[in-house]
């Protein structure tokens, strides 16, 4: 059976991921907690390099996009990466980001994340309220203030989708996590958080 969206709204995978969060992993601590959706603090060092990796197995499992391995020099050193050329456009939301930011170009991971994670303190952070974007625009969630404290979701889309989606995000999750590039696809959004935040904080 087909998932009813608000208005037919096509969701991205990471979208999705954000909406299941607090289903999907444990409650975190405050000093690395975001409210999930369903309210408990989850794991953002977790949660955001999980959305980024299930969006790039998404789009190389829908042909959006092609991916392998190589070495590039990124700042003083040569580095292992996962490379990323674009195919179709077209992919719903943070998909559809993702694949801009190759600029159509082949592109390696850690570049195309930093162009995807804001310039912050706590660049996942900024991020993970980036792609709760998608929800406002489809009329089922007000957000709060920074790090989604005092979002406020429609709760009977909330409740629904959590638990309509929910097989998808786990058959994701666990792929996404099973994949043999995974630790180097990690350790390259790792790299590009750091770079962002260094960057935000040369701007004080």
């Amino acid at each position: 059976m087909a998932v009813e969206t608000p208005n037919g709204f096509e969701f991205s995978i990471g979208a999705k991921t954000y909406l299941c969060a607090g289903r999907l992993l444990p409650k975190a601590g405050i000093m690395y907690g975001y409210p999930s959706p369903q309210s408990h603090l989850v794991d953002h060092r977790e949660l955001a390099p999980g959305i980024l990796g299930c969006t790039l197995d998404w789009l190389e499992a829908n042909n959006y996009a092609q991916l392998w391995q190589d070495s590039r020099k990124i700042g003083f050193a040569n580095q292992q990466v996962i490379m990323v050329r674009a195919v179709y456009s077209g992919a719903p939301g943070l998909s559809g980001r993702f694949l801009e930011a190759t600029g159509w170009v082949d592109a390696d991971l850690p570049s195309l994340a930093s162009r995807l994670l804001p310039a912050d303190t706590a660049p996942f952070v900024a991020f993970l309220d980036n792609v709760s974007a998608e929800f406002v625009e489809a009329g089922i969630l007000t957000r709060g203030r920074y790090a989604a404290h005092g979002n406020v979701w429609n709760a009977e889309w909330l409740t629904y989708l959590t638990e309509a989606w929910l097989p998808e995000v786990w058959e994701a999750w666990q792929r996404t996590h099973a994949r043999p590039d995974w630790a180097l696809a990690r350790k390259n959004l790792m790299f590009a958080k750091e770079v962002k935040r260094e960057i935000d904080n040369d701007d004080d």
